[in-house]
């Protein structure tokens, strides 16, 4: 860095931060999509599982 100027380093400081914004804006907008999906159908289908599991096993008595 001591080669170039002192605009071009600020300008590749920018450009730098410009693309972390972006990278980050993109991981963002993937992680609270994969969220909304858990949100939206994982736990209501854990939910009807579980619901199922507990009406199907608990009418099965161990026999002794």
């Amino acid at each position: 860095m001591k080669n170039r100027s002192n605009f071009l380093n600020i300008l590749i400081i920018l450009v730098g931060l410009i693309l972390a914004s972006v990278a980050l804006k993109i991981l963002l907008s993937l992680a609270t999509g994969i969220l909304y999906l858990v949100f939206k159908f994982g736990i209501p289908l854990l939910i009807i599982g579980g619901v199922i599991y507990w009406l199907t096993n608990r009418h099965k008595s161990p026999r002794r």
